[in-house]
């Protein structure tokens, strides 16, 4: 192959690589400090199909839905949002805890397609 195809070649196959976008990677569990100095503390399942929090000494499971943010969880009443650094934890869509962020996270990139 001449140094032209070569060239070519390695110039269609870095194209194909493309650069992909950086996300937080949540792990399972992570305590958000809040507005008024209070703690949220979320427990997610390995699977990441489900959170859970305590409010007041009673833990609340809730179940991945559809969201814009980077992760939602809900029961119908309560309504967990996680977006790398930063949550929300909302009733019958009156915030209980928030804003609320963490230290830093990890990030990992994610290819789209």
């Amino acid at each position: 192959m001449s140094r032209y195809g070569i060239l070519a070649a390695a110039a269609l196959t870095a194209g194909c690589v493309g650069t992909g976008v950086e996300e937080s990677v949540l792990p399972e569990r992570v305590d958000y400090a809040c507005k008024g100095n209070r703690v949220l503390r979320v427990a997610r399942a390995p699977d990441g199909r489900h959170a859970q929090v305590n409010l007041d000494g009673k833990p609340i499971t809730l179940a991945r839905a559809q969201s814009a943010a980077q992760e939602k969880f809900t029961d119908g009443a309560y309504a967990l949002y996680l977006d790398g650094e930063r949550a929300m934890l909302e009733r019958d869509g009156r915030v209980l805890f928030g804003p609320c962020v963490t230290g830093p996270l990890p990030k990992a990139e994610r290819y789209r397609e």
